[in-house]
């Protein structure tokens, strides 16, 4: 049986998808710098996710995306699955269309980026009231939505940098 030995830069470049998110988490969970700490912030988790799952979607499959919310729904205190069932849904509805989002461009994945945004929040929201048997206000979710959707041209551009790190470096053929 044959052994085969990976290069330690191949298997950090496999897990960079699930460390991003994970940072990502982290950076949702920290309180605002702010007089008003509980304000409405984007959720970066969301967009890192939409990302991976249009340019790497093997990198970060399902169970990594339930695992990274499993951990930001248990560590913001909120009911267990709540966000990891709203972006399961949101990766299911995407499907295969990953290709064909990225051969339109930007603007086009930017779109179907907000439609994402405001259905996984929109969900996440239907699912807490539920949870808690309580109409909570759908205001701070339309802001939410907007600075989300507002975020994810910044976070996609910091992610794309990564990109050609993920791939590897390319050697000339002979010369």
């Amino acid at each position: 049986m044959a052994v085969v030995a990976r290069h330690p830069l191949s298997v950090l470049r496999r897990f960079l998808p699930l460390a991003t998110a994970v940072v990502a988490v982290l950076v949702d969970l920290m309180p605002l710098p702010s007089a008003a700490p509980l304000a409405v912030a984007p959720l970066t988790t969301l967009c890192v996710l939409f990302f991976w799952s249009v340019y790497q979607p093997k990198l970060l499959g399902p169970p990594s995306i339930f695992g990274v919310c499993l951990f930001l729904d248990a560590a913001a205190g909120l009911p267990l699955g709540l966000t990891a069932l709203a972006a399961l849904l949101a990766r299911a509805l995407l499907g295969g269309r990953h290709v064909l989002l990225q051969a339109y461009g930007f603007p086009v994945l930017w779109g179907c980026f907000m439609l994402a945004a405001a259905a996984v929040l929109s969900l996440r929201w239907a699912l807490a009231c539920l949870s808690w048997w309580h109409l909570f206000a759908f205001e701070p979710i339309l802001v939410e939505i907007l600075l989300t959707v507002a975020a994810y041209p910044l976070i996609s551009w910091l992610l794309g940098g990564m990109q050609p790190w993920l791939r590897g470096r390319r050697h000339a053929s002979g010369s």
